[in-house]
């Protein structure tokens, strides 16, 4: 239970750290640079997704029983996460995406594991 609970809060700190520092770095650079914001966003959309796969892939790596059920009790708590955060710029699309791609990512990994055993 404890290295579950470590294993939430490592792929949480995977994905949200690099994310804020990156989107403060560009937030700065488009500040000083003066670039289109619509250029911004999809950086920090497309590094957010790559994020997401890394720390979904570490997440699936670390939890070896029940990962599906492991898989959407996370996806729901990004989720919910991430509603909170962009309260006021709330891209719908992306939250789902993100979620459905972790799930996917879950299911990939169950389904390796089930023909590699």
């Amino acid at each position: 239970m404890k290295k579950t609970i470590r294993t939430y809060i490592n792929t949480l700190l995977l994905f949200l750290i690099p994310f804020v520092v990156i989107s403060l770095i560009l937030a700065i650079l488009s500040y000083f640079m003066q670039t289109n914001s619509f250029v911004v966003n999809m950086i920090i959309q497309v590094i957010s997704y790559l994020l997401l796969i890394v720390s979904a892939l570490y997440f699936t790596s670390q939890i070896s029983e029940k990962r599906l059920s492991h898989c959407l009790c996370f996806t729901l708590i990004y989720f919910l996460i991430s509603l909170l955060i962009h309260l006021g710029n709330i891209h719908y699309l992306h939250l789902f995406m993100k979620s459905l791609l972790f799930i996917f990512i879950g299911i990939f990994k169950e389904i390796r594991t089930r023909k590699i055993a």
